[in-house]
């Protein structure tokens, strides 16, 4: 372990080493030109202050190219940014129990409301009607936490310097005309989770004063079209996560000052051409969460001066020509969780100063460069896949810039991963073929068990086929991976790489399967060894493969349901489905990977558990060498089960964990694909075969007979021969006419080669 841990250690310093010689690669040939014209070759930046070019997936990667660390400049999006803040405001309360009351400055003496300042809380305190002769000087006013139900105009006295009034929480169910027209200073009103269902006509009337209105999580399910008037200077308008389905054509029209407009997470479907035409101030639209199937430039015209427009998480397909309409001040525009497939290269034209771009999960095939073409000043785009960023080398900071095991320039990324590739391939091969050829020229008496463990090693050697065929890609591709990237992954290689992962994989699981409940059956059950026959063993086997090449082979056939990329979804062909679990076949990869791989692990580990209390209990030989038999059987049992727990488990974890919404890290999943998964295959033959006490004294033979200059002689296993073997005549497992015995008569019978296999 320790030599492990120093190797491993080793790989990581190399791969550090290996980053920080990547600087050199990304100058320009043109570095000698001292004047600031100096010309960058496309997908490289140049820095602020030197003629030094940086590749784009280099650049805000939190490593200094330039000198003056400019390439690690202007990293964050402010735009989003300024959208989150918008959007995810402070509640009104939220520091309420930090906060230090202040002495009362207005003339307050009754106890039902709480007061500090100019300030009077009266939250939480089960009331039925808004509380009357409250001073006339006060400034803010919170109601949230009762049961008000209607609210009138004449529930208020004059507050005419009342500025913030908070009813969130409170029960109200409806609100009467001008109900707020007694408050001369309000600016902010929230009614945010409330039962209102509906906003009557002139239910603001006289609130000239208002800026800001919170109407989110209520029930609304319908807005006439004199909802808002009276709001001629309202600035921020919330209506997130309501019922809302329609949206009147002129509803927006007295609202000729609103800058942001939240209608999130409700269920529109679509909204009438010019709904926004009247809210020609409008910077902040966010149309998230709704249903919308399309966006069209009607709907958007006369937002002159929009500046962020979110789409997120909606039915959008696809993009049309000019489907933005004339947006000539947009910066933001996010796509992300949407269905969209196909990209017109006009769909961004009008869009001149747009400069950030999210189309994160979506399902993007029909897309070109040219698309991104009159996008000239984005600076910030996101895709969910990397090699979209070969699109748009223009933009300088395109994410993700890998997927945690293949990059632009890679198809495996890590030096890390690569020497361990070639390491784990080189070692299931050899440990395989050894297994195969050793066990095909020795001489064995138990048939039956060769036969399991012949099979097991030919699957395994599958595996070691499969990583030299991903190793060698990724030796031809290096440096240059992007620009083969799509047509690697849609390839009959690809293909093939993935078929061959998982048919060995699978019938490497069947057979270790076969293999336990064989000695499963020899161990708790001895009676019915006579039915380990080479007919029956063929027989399982067999149906193994058969099994196994049914499972590898379907996602081969072009079955539609599928897809194209199911083997394709990454660089190494895996169809673990991890950063997108949902993608087509998704349920396919969850019955083999977590339903059926576990179902066979945890046989597994019972039947080996059984097995090792069956062999405790029958007390099998002297009394002297019990402990020393035991203490190999269970050091062997352990490794059996524990290289599977090691191997097979964190992908089932990992598998669930992404099903179920947790984000998966990009360098876990490239360790699970690349090296969790495969490294079974060089383990097996060395748990299996090469520690066995049997394979050691065929071997031990062979040396000796050589040594003794036999060369083909004969020679009987001698006492120096069995020391040799590592097996002593006084630690031998004593037994009786080829059966091991139980002192007290336990119907448990153990023949001598199938306690030896374990050993």
């Amino acid at each position: 372990m320790i030599i492990l841990h120093i190797v491993l250690l080793s790989f990581f310093i190399l791969d550090k080493v290996s980053m920080s010689h990547r600087r050199g690669n990304a100058t320009s040939t043109e570095l000698e030109r001292t004047k600031r014209s100096f010309y960058c070759h496309p997908g490289y930046f140049v820095c602020n202050s030197t003629n030094i070019c940086v590749e784009q997936r280099f650049i805000c990667d939190e490593y200094q190219d330039c000198e003056d660390g400019s390439d690690e400049w202007n990293c964050t999006d402010l735009n989003k940014d300024k959208y989150y803040n918008m959007l995810f405001q402070k509640r009104p309360d939220e520091d309420r129990d930090k906060m230090t009351f202040k002495d009362c400055k207005i003339n307050y003496t009754a106890t039902i409301c709480q007061c500090s300042g100019k300030s009077l809380f009266c939250e939480n305190r089960m009331l039925k009607i808004v509380p009357v002769n409250l001073p006339r000087n006060t400034k803010e006013l919170d109601l949230s936490g009762n049961d008000l139900k209607v609210v009138n105009h004449f529930n208020f006295t004059s507050l005419n310097l009342l500025e913030i009034l908070i009813f969130n929480n409170a029960g109200v169910s409806e609100l009467g005309k001008k109900v707020f027209h007694k408050f001369l200073s309000l600016r902010y009103l929230y009614l945010n989770g409330n039962q209102l269902h509906t906003i009557q006509n002139g239910t603001f009337l006289g609130s000239s004063t208002l800026r800001f209105l919170y109407l989110s999580y209520n029930p609304i399910q319908r807005l006439p079209v004199g909802s808002f008037l009276g709001l001629g200077n309202l600035e921020v308008l919330f209506l997130r996560h309501c019922l809302l389905t329609t949206i009147p054509q002129n509803i927006f029209k007295p609202l000729k000052n609103l800058k942001s407009l939240c209608l999130d997470e409700n269920k529109i479907e679509s909204f009438p051409n010019g709904v926004f035409s009247y809210l020609t101030k409008l910077e902040t639209l966010s149309l998230s969460r709704n249903n919308l199937k399309s966006i069209d430039a009607k709907v958007l015209e006369g937002l002159w001066k929009l500046n962020t427009l979110y789409l997120t998480s909606n039915s959008l397909t696809e993009l049309k020509p000019q489907n933005f309409g004339n947006l000539t001040s947009l910066l933001t525009l996010d796509l992300q969780d949407n269905e969209i497939h196909t990209i017109d290269v006009k769909a961004f034209e009008l869009l001149g100063k747009l400069n950030s771009l999210n189309l994160k999960d979506n399902t993007l095939r029909h897309i070109h460069a040219e698309c991104f073409v009159p996008v000239k000043n984005l600076q910030y785009i996101y895709f969910s896949s990397f090699y979209s960023c070969s699109l748009v080398r223009h933009v300088r900071v395109c994410e993700p810039n890998g997927d945690g095991i293949s990059s632009f320039s890679h198809l495996l990324d890590s030096v890390v991963l690569r020497v361990c590739v070639w390491l784990v391939a080189g070692a299931a091969c050899i440990a395989n073929a050894s297994v195969m050829v050793g066990r095909a020229l020795l001489k064995e008496t138990n048939s039956v068990h060769s036969f399991y463990i012949k099979n097991l090693s030919i699957a395994d050697f599958l595996m070691s086929l499969y990583l030299f065929l991903i190793a060698g890609h990724d030796v031809a591709f290096r440096g240059k991976y992007i620009r083969h990237d799509v047509n690697w992954r849609h390839s009959w290689q690809c293909t093939l790489a993935g078929m061959l992962s998982t048919l060995s994989s699978e019938a490497s699981i069947f057979i270790m399967t076969i293999i336990t409940a064989d000695r499963y059956m020899s161990i708790v059950y001895p009676l019915m060894l006579r039915r380990r026959t080479m007919l029956f063993a063929g027989t399982c086997i067999t149906a193994s493969w058969t099994a196994a090449v049914i499972i590898a082979l379907l996602p081969a056939l072009n079955l539609g349901y599928f897809g194209d990329e199911f083997y394709g979804n990454n660089g190494v062909c895996l169809p673990l489905q991890i950063h997108d679990p949902f993608s087509k076949g998704w349920e396919y990869s969850m019955l083999i990977f977590c339903g059926l791989n576990s179902a066979a692990f945890g046989f597994i580990t019972y039947a080996y558990i059984t097995m090792f209390i069956t062999i405790s209990r029958s007390k099998l030989g002297l009394r002297s060498s019990q402990q020393h038999q035991d203490r190999a059987i269970a050091k062997r049992f352990a490794f059996i089960v524990g290289t599977d727990l090691i191997c097979w488990v964190p992908i089932i974890i990992i598998k669930f964990l992404s099903i179920s919404g947790v984000r998966i890290s990009s360098q876990l999943y490239a360790w699970v694909a690349v090296f969790m998964l495969p490294i079974n295959s060089a383990l097996n033959p060395v748990l299996y075969t090469l520690t066995t006490q049997l394979f050691k004294q065929q071997l031990a033979r062979i040396v000796y007979t050589w040594r003794a200059g036999g060369g083909g002689v004969r020679v009987e296993c001698t006492p120096a021969l069995q020391e040799l073997s590592g097996i002593s005549m006084t630690s031998a497992p004593r037994h009786h006419h080829g059966r091991w015995s139980s002192s007290k008569g336990n119907s448990a019978s153990l023949t001598t080669s199938d306690v030896r296999s374990f050993q």
